[in-house]
């Protein structure tokens, strides 16, 4: 059962150490000690505070997570260890920093080619599994997916239904995927119009904090690069529903003139995983802002 703060506070002796400095203590310990019992110990006492969300705060500024990824993913062969470090990260991987840590990382890859080195260690390969169908999102295929069919297919009847759940739910993320693509072709072009007036600029100004006097030259006006983008990342999301720009690369050849009809083009030039999209924007026969962009399809964003 969970507990409450005011439940750990009736447990705690009066004059006794508080728990977040005991399990500080304890990650100071593990990388203190060369003795492989005592670290034993110390990580099966961390993998049980991290059973319970109220620790997760504690864990995370002992950096006891990282301590768990550091044992999974680095040179550690020890069964015990794997095994507890496995746990405690699958315990408090719920937690939105540790999630992000996980993803952003790498550390998904390496998890699962430790599935991979250890498929008939079940309570290892149990806890790993778990931890993927709490917070992978990428597709698998490949060798990694010919691991779980041969799991799904053991004996191990824990590690048999999770591999069928991974499974699944990659399925379903793949199916998305490809839906989402199959609206699109390469070489389709999505286009716009906009005449950008003073008070456009005015808006944006107050908005962004962006007063820079640059752009008014005499009587004439001249709209901000940031709102050319702006607008083109709106025409993406308009017609790219379910995708995020991961990375992008402009330019501005010529300023764009208030009171001016400018004309936005988006084009698809690759479709893949990653969706390639160049665009151009034109005032008359000038290029006022140009560049190219990768969209990456997100679960459940559409």
């Amino acid at each position: 059962m969970f507990s409450t703060a005011e439940q750990l506070k009736r447990r705690t002796p009066k004059d006794g150490i508080n728990r977040r400095e005991y399990i500080t203590l304890l990650v100071d310990e593990y990388y203190e000690t060369s003795n492989l019992e005592a670290q034993q110990q110390v990580t099966a006492n961390l993998a049980n505070f991290a059973y319970d969300p109220i620790n997760w705060n504690h864990l995370k500024q002992a950096k006891a997570h990282e301590l768990f990824v550091e044992i999974l993913t680095g040179s550690v062969v020890d069964p015990a260890l794997l095994v507890h470090a496995a746990a405690g990260i699958c315990n408090i991987c719920l937690d939105g920093q540790v999630t992000e840590y996980l993803r952003l990382g790498g550390t998904l890859k390496q998890i699962r080619a430790l599935i991979e080195r250890y498929p008939t260690r079940g309570e290892l390969v149990g806890h790993l599994l778990t931890l993927l169908v709490y917070v992978n999102r990428d597709s698998l295929e490949g060798d990694f997916r010919s691991v779980l069919v041969t799991l799904k297919q053991g004996s191990n009847k824990s590690v048999s239904n999770l591999a069928t759940v991974l499974l699944g739910a990659m399925r379903l993320i793949l199916q998305f995927r490809r839906l989402l693509s199959s609206s699109f072709s390469t070489g389709q072009v999505f286009s716009s119009s906009r005449v950008f007036r003073r008070e456009d600029l005015q808006k944006f100004a107050e908005f962004t904090g962006d007063s820079n006097p640059i752009h008014r030259r005499d009587d004439q006006s001249f709209v901000n690069g940031a709102l050319l983008n702006a607008t083109t990342a709106g025409i993406i999301g308009s017609n790219f529903p379910g995708y995020v720009v991961t990375s992008q690369e402009f330019r501005f050849p010529n300023r764009c003139r208030v009171d001016e009809e400018v004309e936005f083009e988006v084009k698809v030039e690759g479709l893949r995983k990653i969706v390639n999209v160049s665009y151009e924007c034109k005032q008359g026969e000038q290029t006022v802002f140009e560049g190219r962009a990768k969209l990456f399809a997100v679960e459940g964003g559409s």
